[in-house]
């Protein structure tokens, strides 16, 4: 999508609205789906829907409300790693800025058939090393063999996703999604909040399911309205 130096009107209110409904998400029950032991958090879509239907600099500055969003909620958690962890600008915003921005250009590369293969081996290839680098502690061989074999899913499941989903929104949805699980973590293990293991077990527990939350969300949302905003 193209982007003008100046924003449009719509684009501002669209930027508002959605927004608005990280805020929603992140202060009631609505943004969290229970599924014990495990809470999936749905507070990143609005940020992947902006960069996908409005281009990453309103996808940015959606993902840049959802960071402070998050460092706001820190100064008032009970939990005082996660206030520790969410009051760093670095983990708190750095990754939501470019969920939406990752998003646009996934998009933007698989709405030509051509691009899936490219998203789906660099897709592989991060997971792939994000898995290695997260099991540091493992001896090598194993190591290894873990890393492979998550590139190799992560893969075939993009592959899976655009056959099942077409092409765009669903790559876009979880591109965008895993680099929110992937930065926030990196960057807590970069920062000595969590060990390794613990924040690979947290992506995997995590990752994948708000991952295909985020496509499902995204796919509704783009059907619904896509069609609506180009006119």
């Amino acid at each position: 999508m193209r982007q003008s130096a100046r924003f449009s009107a719509r684009q501002i209110s669209f930027a508002g609205v959605l927004g608005a409904i990280t805020v929603v998400l992140g202060s009631t029950p609505l943004g969290f789906i229970q599924i014990p032991p495990i809470a999936i958090t749905i507070m990143h879509v609005p940020t992947i829907i902006a960069g996908v239907m409005e281009g990453p600099v309103i996808g940015g500055i959606v993902g840049a409300m959802f960071g402070a969003f998050s460092m706001y909620q820190a100064q008032i958690a009970i939990n005082p790693l996660d206030k520790l962890i969410f009051s760093n600008p670095l983990i708190a915003l750095v990754p939501r800025i470019l969920v939406g921005i990752v998003a646009h250009y996934v998009f933007a590369l698989v709405k030509d058939k051509r691009g899936n293969a490219v998203v789906a081996g660099v897709l592989a290839v991060f997971a792939g090393y994000t898995g290695y680098s997260l099991l540091g502690r493992l001896d090598s061989a194993p190591r290894l063999v873990i890393a492979l074999v998550i590139g190799a899913l992560s893969g075939l499941g993009a592959d899976l996703l655009q056959r099942r989903l077409g092409h765009g929104p669903a790559l876009a949805a979880a591109a965008g999604s895993l680099t929110n699980t992937v930065l926030v973590l990196g960057l807590i293990v970069a920062f000595g909040f969590l060990p390794g293991k613990v924040a690979f077990g947290v992506g995997l527990v995590n990752g994948i399911p708000e991952a295909t939350v985020a496509v499902i969300l995204t796919g509704l949302v783009y059907r619904a309205t896509s069609g609506f905003l180009k006119q």
